[in-house]
């Protein structure tokens, strides 16, 4: 359970009370990201982020800082995303007054200075040169960007090595000062604490974050009529590829059963993905599907790592699991068995108080309306298998399917002319 209230200068307060927990986590995030970012500055959101720990007049470097972490044998970090950026530390319980005052203090006093930022900029390269070095990481960016192209929700969020070298503190500066209002603004609290004192004493060190109304993201057009396909050459062991299609918002109806649907598919050992191209095919190692959902758009889709000779076979195998679903209803006893999986996977997800302020704060940055867990659960029980079969009808579609492939050969055994037989 959680609870949620709204200062006079309108930030939000999340509150979720543990038991059974020596620790406390503190998040504090805003509602911005790469989605929010015009072209020439893209890739700002990410940036500021690093630079709230290079010092405030209170803790003048990164060093202040850090040691104040780590006297706390807290855990820290901060995270940016197409829609989010958040700051956490999480410490035992009696420290939970220092971690609001720290996380306060870099939120609404950060020097940004000049220096720092010119240095900070090559680390921010250097993430950037890694991140595309992985593989793993990289193939979701060359979907995101098959699906949405050169609008912001097609963009890396890190942005581009060029934007980086040409931001300037007069850019941070005023990025800040319109989209780290209170309006935009949630903290959360979970674990073993004092509701009352941990409210009133966020209102003390939140209360004065300035009002004003922040910049809002672009809608995102939606153009596809055919099957997309987009392969980029690598020099790796293992082609990695991602097979779905367009999905759903995280406001629409339907999105529970899209959940239920690639759990179904694609969610664990016995799933039906994993079961056809790992033990019957043998195909690849690693395969799973899911359904993710911005508050503005959506996808559905399958990942396998294989050999590079394999491409065609699992793309079909993909398509296949794809048409039989939508073609042949699921079973009382498959969905049931799905919907205990969820819950199952939910309940020990929640085991931690980071992992409460996450989720509670995350979905509170998504929708405005974070659900309780006996809420979820409520809604995963009140899909039905007429449900899931109108989802895959609806998604599964020539119009919605697109494949990202990665690797030494990524058109070998041309993989789109498989997606343009799908029907």
């Amino acid at each position: 359970m959680f609870k949620k209230l709204t200062l006079p200068n309108g930030l939000r307060i999340l509150t979720a009370p543990m038991q059974g927990t020596n620790t406390v986590t503190v998040f504090v995030m805003c509602g911005t990201g790469s989605d929010n970012e015009p072209a020439p500055i893209g890739g700002i959101s990410h940036f500021l982020e690093h630079m709230f720990f290079k010092g405030t007049h209170k803790r003048p470097n990164h060093l202040a800082i850090s040691q104040e972490l780590d006297a706390m044998g807290s855990l820290s970090n901060a995270f940016t995303t197409h829609e989010t950026t958040g700051y956490f530390v999480k410490a035992g319980a009696p420290y939970l007054d220092r971690c609001l005052d720290l996380l306060a203090d870099i939120y609404k006093h950060s020097l940004l200075p000049e220096a720092e930022i010119e240095k900070e900029k090559q680390v921010v390269i250097e993430e950037m040169h890694m991140r595309r070095d992985e593989p793993t990481s990289y193939i979701w960016q060359l979907w995101e960007s098959l699906l949405w192209g050169d609008q912001p929700a097609g963009r890396e969020v890190i942005g581009t090595e060029g934007v980086i070298r040409g931001l300037g503190r007069k850019d941070f500066l005023e990025y800040f000062i319109h989209q780290y209002v209170a309006e935009n603004t949630a903290v959360v609290i979970a674990g073993n604490f004092d509701e009352r004192k941990g409210v009133g004493r966020v209102g003390e060190l939140f209360g004065d974050v300035r009002t004003g109304k922040p910049r809002q993201k672009p809608s995102v057009a939606e153009m596809q009529t055919e099957p997309q396909f987009r392969g980029e050459k690598r020099a790796i062991d293992q082609t990695h590829l991602l097979v779905g299609f367009r999905g759903y918002d995280a406001f629409h109806p339907k999105r529970y059963a899209a959940d239920i649907l690639g759990t179904i598919l694609g969610g664990g050992w016995s799933s039906r993905m994993f079961v056809r191209i790992r033990e019957e095919l043998g195909l690849a190692y690693t395969v799973f599907t899911t359904s993710e959902n911005y508050s503005n758009r959506g996808y559905f889709l399958s990942y396998a790592g294989v050999t590079h000779d394999r491409i065609p076979a699992t793309v079909q195998a993909i398509l296949g699991e794809y048409r039989r679903i939508r073609e042949k209803p699921v079973s009382t006893e498959e969905l049931g068995r799905t919907k205990d999986y969820i819950k199952g996977r939910m309940l020990m997800e929640l085991e931690t108080s980071n992992a409460v302020a996450s989720h509670v704060g995350g979905e509170e940055m998504l929708t405005a309306k974070p659900l309780t867990t006996d809420e979820v659960f409520a809604r995963i029980d009140q899909v039905t298998a007429a449900d899931c079969t109108a989802v895959a009808e609806e998604l599964f579609r020539p119009e919605r399917l697109n494949a990202a492939i990665l690797g030494p050969e990524p058109e070998a055994g041309d993989p789109h002319a498989v997606l343009e037989g799908f029907s």
